[in-house]
């Protein structure tokens, strides 16, 4: 039977007056190996990110609405827009900023995965894929936006899943079951509407996390939406525990 833990995301002000919605760590859950941070964020112009220092890790930055504009001390400057993503291998490390891009809201993901202390010293590296070039799925009321897994440009250093996830509301309940691969953790965050999760068919609501640690024992979670009038959206995460405890010292992860 799937053991599911919720938890609610924690509000905070980070970076320059940008508001964050802290999913991990947390007080009631810390990191999930290999996953170190997870952050929804809504930014409006002047706050931001400005420059500040990354180490040890990848980054992924999943942009929901609006835009953000990446630009590092290496001469990269990128503008991600919604519904794309952008990757970034931090490595043996490098400065960059993150600016709103459009005058209005702009709200995202962003999760950092740590890596291996062997691969820490790596040459920093960047990915950018649009939303036109993310698989979309669509069957029997599910749509699955695949951000890394199946089909997806995306590279990553590490084996992982990291899909965008709608029941669609229907006439008749909306469920599924979510593979999850052996070994592998794994947390879905619910976007939109309410769900059940897990053997145990666990409530969580918009704005919560549930996740699974030990893995699923029978390689899927299964999903169901509360109400089968009102559309389900979830963010699934999965991957592989590196098995290291990592050192955070602030933006670095020795």
């Amino acid at each position: 039977m799937n053991v599911a833990q919720t938890a609610k995301g924690l509000d905070a002000i980070d970076g320059d007056g940008a508001h964050v919605k802290r999913i991990l760590p947390s007080y009631h859950l810390g990191y999930l190996d290999p996953f170190l941070l997870f952050d929804h964020f809504t930014v409006q112009k002047p706050a931001g990110f400005p420059s500040h220092p990354h180490r040890g890790f990848e980054i992924i930055t999943y942009m929901l609405e609006g835009a953000f504009l990446h630009a590092d001390n290496r001469g990269n400057q990128k503008m991600i827009l919604a519904g794309g993503l952008q990757r970034i291998t931090s490595g043996s490390g490098i400065v960059h900023s993150e600016m709103p891009g459009s005058n209005g809201v702009n709200r995202g993901l962003q999760l950092w995965i740590n890596l291996p202390r062997s691969d820490k010293g790596m040459e920093p590296s960047y990915q950018d894929v649009a939303a036109a070039d993310l698989p979309v799925v669509e069957r029997q009321g599910v749509r699955r936006k695949i951000l890394v897994g199946e089909g997806s440009p995306v590279r990553v250093s590490r084996p992982m899943r990291y899909e965008d996830v709608t029941l669609f509301a229907q006439s008749v309940e909306v469920g599924m079951q979510v593979p999850v691969p052996a070994l592998f953790r794994a947390f879905l965050y619910v976007l939109d509407g309410v769900g059940k999760f897990g053997g145990t068919m666990t409530r969580a609501e918009a704005g919560e996390i549930v996740s699974f640690d030990p893995p699923p024992s029978q390689g899927f979670i299964d999903v169901q939406a509360e109400r089968a009038d009102l559309p389900l959206r979830f963010i699934y995460v999965a991957g592989l525990p590196i098995g290291e405890r990592p050192l955070f010292r602030g933006s670095y992860v020795d």
